[in-house]
């Protein structure tokens, strides 16, 4: 009877560790997922902005003082993607 008893331990063991395993990897998995799409969403955010501060529609009804001239835009460029995160 003493036997069967530390089977049953043995087994449940092996099976908990399974699905421990398991579940950990599929939190992971999800976890990393979400992380990329943030990741993903900030990084095209960033290039929308850059977008929108060099849109050539807004050129055409600026105003003089606010047009952004050829030097200043790389200017602007280098600027930021020469900074690091």
């Amino acid at each position: 009877m003493k036997n069967n008893k530390s089977s049953f331990l043995f087994y449940g063991m092996i099976i908990g560790g399974l699905i421990g395993t398991g579940v950990a990897i599929y939190v992971s998995t999800r976890l990393i997922g979400k992380n990329l799409k943030a990741k993903r969403e900030r990084k095209h955010k960033f290039y929308e902005g850059i977008d929108d501060i060099f849109d050539s529609k807004y050129d055409d009804n600026a105003d003089e003082d606010s047009r952004i001239d050829k030097e200043t835009e790389e200017g602007i460029i280098d600027e930021l993607f020469s900074r690091t995160n």
